[in-house]
């Protein structure tokens, strides 16, 4: 019973981690106008995620991480490109959130 438990929450936490880190990206194309789900975005972060470790040439992962996001979002090279770019502001705003709302509950 405790083996199941411990696969079960394990598996959980996965895909709970795999859904939060593919929000920024999630709401960059959003903003940009691409057809992004919740479920196509966590897709495309394993699978660039993928091909960019098995390339040893970064620039060449690049144009096909900025290819993946044109063809599965449906957008052009520039709002791919600003979406790559965007991703990061993102992140870096929910980080930032993050930091105080634990401050805010360490205050209390």
């Amino acid at each position: 019973m405790t083996l199941l438990f411990g696969v079960t929450i394990g598996i959980l936490a996965i895909i709970a981690i795999l859904l939060i880190s593919a929000l920024p990206l999630y709401f960059a194309v959003g903003l940009l106008g691409g057809k992004a789900t919740i479920f196509k975005v966590p897709m495309v972060n394993l699978i660039v995620g993928v091909i960019g470790a098995a390339l040893d040439i970064p620039i060449i992962g690049f144009i096909l991480l900025l290819f993946i996001y044109k063809k599965v979002f449906k957008m052009s090279w520039l709002s791919a490109f600003l979406a790559w770019i965007l991703q990061f502001v993102v992140a870096g705003a929910l980080l930032f959130l993050a930091s105080f709302l634990s401050l805010g509950i360490a205050v209390l």
